[in-house]
């Protein structure tokens, strides 16, 4: 949670600390929810009171003799964060400031987990609402076993639950974001697909907007990226990464086919909630069922982790993410190609009234899809009919950080 445009030094930390505390009450009540800010406020102090100049660990590192693989690892993915920041700056005319001129080294493989909750038998996400950052459908925590905690509660009240580790987040410019241990070892195509997404959310942010945001800041990070590794890697680079990412599309298709069938069990009135709940296992099954039967075509098992959590909650958090990216496909199209005047474009949606923003966005993503359609080249699954649901659902998108950081292979 973004809280203060403040430079720390460690012997300020507790009055800051004290500080932001206040501020919060001011704001809000309830033990539980003055805890949650006390570990994000807590949490984000910490990671600030981390940073080490990026020259400086950089020299370090040039300077020891004998580097084993995980450090140099380290002075792979520094010196590629850099060279990533001066394109975004150079290339695609992005205000990056003092963000990511700093590092991190973390005790744990990532910075925050996020809690993803929707009731048993519906598809709508539980959402939280924030001071500056406004409302979102989850809670993130910077302590997993907070998170779990917490994801507990909600299960005893009866609602599907997801915990998701997060690599990396942004402070919307509040803070000078650091790069970080949990990302900064990423193949080069997705750590620049990641540096670039969290650039574009200082660049436009709508308050409470999350399918916007994440839409706007997902097609800057996959374009950008694309760019990227065709100037370093050229059209083999280029056609690696868009094979991973058509191999996401396909799984995500699967992913949402499901989602589809379940809001037709739930949306059944003449069944029981008994029956809706067998029937919910059986949709679920059988899309497992397809994935183990495609498993070669959808990743060859990258994505094991992801099938085995698939619930209402993972399902919503597909559903927050990116269903508009299309959408800013058309609206950098017609911008010409150029940066620029499509910021500008972009800025002009986010003043619009929320309804009228949406309209937009609709007609925007008609218009990709009529001039160019699917270009994620991603294969259909054939699979036995998921409640009369075929696979040529629109992608989302909410890749889990193990899958970009090339830990499912």
């Amino acid at each position: 949670m973004p809280i203060a445009r403040l430079s720390l030094k460690p012997r300020a930390l507790r009055g800051l600390w004290a500080i932001v505390l206040g501020a919060v009450l001011l704001i809000i009540g309830g033990c539980e929810t003055l805890g949650f800010y006390s570990q994000a406020v807590v949490g984000q102090v910490g990671v600030l009171h981390k940073r080490q100049p990026v020259a400086k660990v950089l020299a370090e590192l040039e300077a020891e003799i004998d580097l084993n693989a995980e450090r140099r690892a380290l002075l792979s993915g520094l010196t590629a964060s850099q060279q990533i920041l001066a394109f975004a700056e150079n290339e695609l005319g992005m205000d990056v400031g003092k963000r990511y001129r700093t590092y991190v080294e973390l005790s744990k493989p990532h910075i925050v987990w996020n809690v993803f909750a929707a009731p048993e038998l519906d598809l709508a996400p539980r959402t939280w609402c924030y001071p500056v950052a406004g409302c979102a459908p989850y809670r993130g925590y910077f302590d997993e076993s907070r998170a779990e905690r917490y994801a507990r509660k909600l299960v005893d009240q009866g609602l599907d639950v997801y915990v998701g580790g997060v690599a990396a987040y942004s402070t919307l410019g509040w803070f000078e974001d650091p790069l970080l241990s949990s990302f900064i070892g990423w193949p080069e195509a997705n750590l620049a697909e990641l540096l670039l997404h969290e650039l574009a959310h200082g660049q436009v942010w709508v308050k409470g907007d999350v399918e916007f945001n994440e839409a706007f800041a997902t097609f800057v990070g996959r374009r950008g990226a694309t760019l990227w590794i065709n100037q370093r890697q050229g059209t083999t680079g280029v056609e690696a990464y868009l094979e991973r990412r058509a191999q996401w599309r396909s799984m995500t298709d699967l992913l949402l086919a499901t989602r589809g069938a379940l809001q037709e069990v739930y949306d059944a009135d003449p069944l029981s909630d008994e029956t809706k709940r067998g029937e919910k296992v059986a949709v679920i099954d059988r899309a497992r069922a397809c994935y183990l039967a495609n498993r070669d075509a959808l990743g060859s098992g990258r994505f094991d982790g992801v099938i085995a959590e698939v619930n209402n909650a993972y399902l919503v958090s597909l559903a927050t993410y990116q269903d508009n990216v299309p959408a800013f496909a058309a609206l950098h199209a017609d911008a010409g190609g150029e940066w620029t005047p499509f910021y500008a474009a972009v800025q002009e949606l986010a003043r619009l009234e929320s309804d009228v923003r949406g309209e937009r966005l609709l007609a925007l993503r008609e218009e990709h899809v009529t001039h160019a359609g699917d270009d994620e080249r991603a294969d259909q699954v054939q699979c036995e009919p998921l409640l009369g649901h075929g696979f040529n659902a629109e992608a989302a998108g909410a890749e889990h950080d193990d899958i970009r950081g090339g830990r499912h292979r």
